[in-house]
């Protein structure tokens, strides 16, 4: 297949992304969208790349691993460039991204030690994040996990040098994050930017900090208490909000378009019917093109998505947000509330 390769120079990108930062008019904003949105793109195959290499070392730490990539999403990486004019578009490191879910943090650490040890892997890490212990630690939003950023250096010039980010977490880690990614994305909230109701930042905070004592790891510093204290807080907190009534009844009707035989997915996720249309591809230039399309309506109350999973039953394992699956997270919850 023929992949997507870069078409303008990094100078043109940088000031196409500062352009839609700072405003323009429709026909620049339109213009400055194409050379993002090619940029973007062009990351498929670097992560296509990385991602070969990371199932195969995930596989081998635990054959029951799930692994899915995809491709930051336009309307993201716009509402990033808005937050942040200054911010060069080549600089971001997670235009394409590589999740791989694990059982413990036992086979996290396996895996992180088999990748950065892979002397002989042509695509190299340049920079990791373990919010898990240290450098920089739990995040304070409560966020925890292990970030791996690969440079792309194989076989293809056309993609030296474009960045990959590789996201490891265990199934409880991965259940939190499925959360707020649940709630941003049906409940208009917008926690993975830190902003929000300060009792449902906090709701999430306690409940990372009692994840992290059933994982033997460090608590986020701004909720390292003890257990029963932390338990208290949460039944409180439950008991004001009630967001697991919240997250049990957001449901997402899905309809499938394509054979299952099929691993490029493009996910639509209608907010208000609250319906997810996934429609699948043979081939990733069909569903780059479907994308495009999508996106260009400029439809708010649409989320698009194109990942690539071997099959449907993974795709609902690696992003489970989309499909309004949080029963993980409110298991675990309700277990801490009933020891409180």
């Amino acid at each position: 297949m023929a992949w997507v390769t870069r078409r303008f120079s990094k100078t043109q990108i940088n000031k196409a992304g500062k352009l839609i930062g700072r405003g323009g008019t429709p026909a620049e904003i339109s213009e400055a969208r194409e050379k993002v949105s090619n940029f973007r793109s062009a990351h498929a195959y670097p992560l296509f790349s990385v991602t070969i290499h990371v199932r195969k070392n995930a596989l081998a730490v635990n054959p029951a691993a799930i692994v899915a990539r995809r491709l930051k999403r336009l309307p993201t990486i716009i509402d990033k460039l808005k937050r942040h004019p200054n911010m060069n578009v080549t600089t971001m490191h997670d235009l394409g991204g590589c999740r791989v879910i694990l059982e413990t943090v036992a086979e996290v650490d396996a895996l992180v030690e088999r990748l950065q040890g892979a002397r002989r892997a042509q695509n190299v890490i340049t920079r990791s994040y373990d919010y898990l212990r240290r450098h920089p630690g739990p995040q304070d939003s409560g966020y925890r996990g292990v970030h791996l950023v690969y440079e792309y250096r194989a076989t293809k010039p056309d993609f030296w040098g474009s960045a990959v980010e590789v996201q490891i977490r265990t199934g409880l880690q991965h259940a939190w994050a499925t959360a707020v990614e649940t709630l941003d994305l049906f409940g208009g909230t917008r926690l993975k930017y830190g902003t929000g109701d300060e009792d449902l930042k906090r709701f999430f905070l306690v409940v990372s900090s009692l994840m992290a004592v059933d994982e033997g790891l460090p608590q986020p510093q701004a909720a390292a208490t003890s257990p029963g204290a932390l338990r208290g807080e949460l039944r409180s907190l439950e008991k004001e909000l009630g967001l697991l009534s919240r997250l049990s009844g957001y449901v997402a009707l899905v309809e499938q378009f394509g054979s299952d035989k099929r691993t490029t997915f493009l996910m639509q996720l209608n907010r208000t019917e609250q319906t997810l249309y996934l429609e699948l591809f043979s081939n990733a230039a069909s569903a780059e093109a479907k994308l495009e399309e999508v996106e260009n309506q400029g439809d708010d109350n649409i989320d698009a998505v194109l990942v690539a999973s071997s099959k449907v039953g993974m795709l609902k394992s690696a992003y489970p947000n989309y499909f309004a699956n949080t029963s993980a997270f409110s298991a675990f919850v309700q277990s801490q509330i009933d020891q409180a």
